[in-house]
């Protein structure tokens, strides 16, 4: 089984993550898929729900983003999540965990 793979980001970061699926490194045309994301604390509480933004359907590219204003109110530690797909013909496929890493920011204007 692959490691999670960890984010560390401080409270009040911007989080801008550009993604690409692949399937032996070719990408996956990912026109009508559905993409859902959702950050969870220990114990499963939900801390962020990512809205998904397919940039490039034909390249299997999309972004997920949270401001600022949204991490702010992250939890501190380890943060949870992975990234689910539903395609066009109903199969879906999870990734392994990724783990966001939220430690305090001792500057804050």
């Amino acid at each position: 089984m692959n490691q999670p793979s960890v984010i560390e980001l401080k409270r009040g970061d911007t989080l801008d993550l550009g993604c690409a699926i692949q399937s032996e490194g070719v990408p996956l045309d990912i026109t009508g898929w559905q993409i859902d994301c959702w950050v969870r604390a220990p114990g499963g509480r939900l801390v962020h729900r990512f809205a998904v933004d397919v940039t490039d359907p034909a390249q299997g590219e999309y972004s997920m983003a949270a401001s600022s204003a949204e991490t702010t109110s992250w939890p501190l530690g380890r943060l949870t999540a992975d990234i689910r797909y539903a395609d066009a013909a109903g199969r879906v496929m999870h990734t392994c965990d990724v783990i966001f890493a939220v430690a305090d920011s001792p500057t804050i204007p």
